[in-house]
This record gives C-alpha cells, sequence and structure tokens, in this order.
C-alpha cells in the first residue's frame, strides 16, 4: 500500500470515527479513489511502461523488458503504445533467442574440449583391463611396469565400468642391500612431507637374482593426493627412504614428476576429485 492512499484512507478512518457529516465523508472517499488512479497512472501508464521496456531492451535485460511489455498489453491493450511494445516484444525475445542458442553453442563447445581433454589425459597413458574385477587400471607410459624394475615414484588410476576413478601411490625402492623401510621423508622446495608404513607389513619386501627390492602400493586420499601434486610440480624433490637402521635418498627426475602430472590430469579427466 502506497503512502498517498494510506494517508487518504487514514484520514477518512479518523474523520468517521469523528463523527464527520456523511456527505463530507463520501466526498472523501472520492478523492481518495482519485488519488489512487492518478498514482496507478503515473506507475503503470503506456507512456511510463513502453519507456521503461525500451530502457531495459537498450541495457540488454530482455526479460525485464518482456515483463514490462506485458504490463502494457494488459493494462493499455488498445492503445498507441500497446503497438510499439508488441513490435518491442518481438525483438527482446529474438534476442532472447540469440542468447539460448549462443549458450548451446557454448555448451556444446565445453563437452568437445572436455572430450578432446579426456583423450589427451588418457592416450599418454597405458591401459589394463581387469575383466575379474571389471576394473580398468591406467599407468603412465613411462612408469616402471614391475616393482622390482627400478627405484622409483609413481601413481596409478583404476576406474570400474560403472564409477569414479580412484588413485594408488607406488614408491618402488631397488638395490642390493636391505633398508627395510619404515617410512619415506619427501622434500619439496623446502617443505617435507612424511609418508609411514599404516600398519606392519604394508611396505612390502622381496628378493631375487642378488638383488632386493622395497615397495609401497597405498590408496591415494587427500593427504596423498597433496604430495603428489607437490611432487609433480616441484622444483627440486627428494625423497629419504628411511629404514630401521640406515637409509638413503635421492632427487626425484624430472620424468618421474612429468608422469605424475599426467596421472593427475588423467585423473582428474575422469571425473576424479579429491575431496
Amino acid at each position: 500500500m502506497n503512502r498517498i492512499t494510506l494517508i487518504a484512507i487514514t484520514t477518512a478512518l479518523i474523520l468517521g470515527s469523528c463523527g464527520v457529516p456523511q456527505e463530507d465523508f463520501d466526498k472523501l472517499q472520492s478523492e481518495n479513489k482519485e488519488l489512487k488512479q492518478q498514482l496507478e497512472e503515473c506507475q503503470f501508464g503506456a507512456e511510463k511502461l513502453l519507456s521503461q521496456a525500451t530502457a531495459f531492451f537498450d541495457e540488454q535485460k530482455y526479460e525485464k523488458c518482456n515483463s514490462e511489455i506485458n504490463t502494457l498489453l494488459e493494462k493499455h491493450s488498445g492503445s498507441s503504445e500497446a503497438e510499439k511494445g508488441k513490435e518491442l516484444l518481438k525483438k527482446a525475445n529474438l534476442e532472447l533467442e540469440k542468447i539460448a542458442e549462443a549458450k548451446k553453442k557454448e555448451e556444446a563447445e565445453k563437452i568437445k574440449k572436455e572430450k578432446q581433454r579426456l583423450a589427451n589425459a588418457t592416450k599418454k597413458m597405458r591401459k589394463k583391463y581387469d575383466d575379474m574385477k571389471g576394473i580398468t587400471w591406467y599407468y603412465d607410459k613411462t612408469s616402471p611396469h614391475y616393482v622390482n624394475s627400478r627405484t622409483n615414484v609413481n601413481a596409478y588410476i583404476g576406474k570400474k565400468d560403472s564409477g569414479t576413478p580412484f588413485m594408488r601411490l607406488v614408491i618402488q625402492y631397488v638395490a642390493d642391500d636391505w633398508l627395510f623401510i619404515e617410512k619415506y621423508i619427501i622434500k619439496v622446495d623446502g617443505k617435507t612431507y612424511t609418508i609411514t608404513e599404516e600398519k606392519y607389513g604394508e611396505i612390502e619386501t622381496d628378493n631375487g637374482s642378488g638383488g632386493i627390492w622395497e615397495w609401497l602400493d597405498r590408496s591415494v586420499d587427500t593427504n596423498e593426493y597433496e604430495i603428489i601434486k607437490a611432487i609433480a610440480n616441484g622444483k627440486n624433490v627428494k625423497i629419504r627412504f628411511s629404514g630401521k637402521q640406515y637409509y638413503k635418498g635421492r632427487t626425484v627426475s624430472s620424468k618421474e614428476k612429468v608422469a605424475l602430472k599426467n596421472i593427475i590430469n588423467a585423473y582428474e579427466a575422469l571425473g576424479g576429485t579429491m575431496k
């Protein structure tokens, strides 16, 4: 309720309660009605509605433009402004169609780019399908095929036929003598990360042909994912294999970093997220 109307009604009620003659009271009601009509004409006059609709069109606010024109057609259907409004309505709807078509094309382009990103990310992988478990495994093409191949830090992805992908981290140590590794200390550009054995025997061991190998193959959670990304993007990355009595250290190679980046890209392209 607008202020003018409220004042008029309040005044009428006061006068009515004070015993104002009926003739004066009727006159006040008539004036009140006239004020309301004037106010409505001021707010919803044909000329003003068309002017507002035109302003919205010029500002490219086509939905608001249509709303004003619909009000114009409802209240002043036979006016010259209404005829002009109909023409403006056609133009506004045409612009809305163009916007919808542009959004449709943009969405199609996004889908196309996403498919291409997925293709580019996964083509750097070697794949292996486990038909018993229904899992496709993705490995970077440069990563070791076997845990006794060489000392290395890498990761790989698993994805079931239906479901989101998951990632695993592998840290391999291949040498002539045992360390019996208990933890890995990784230093990335001055920041230190530590990965410890969560349960006895998680870091596995084996030997053969005069050599030994010790390795960790762990499911990746947010902690490991942070470490993997840090290694992949780090400039100076070193890892220490810390055993019961002795330790060995090495610098993580650029080849390993690139492989980890490829895995991260493939994981995200396949729909993986780490919360």
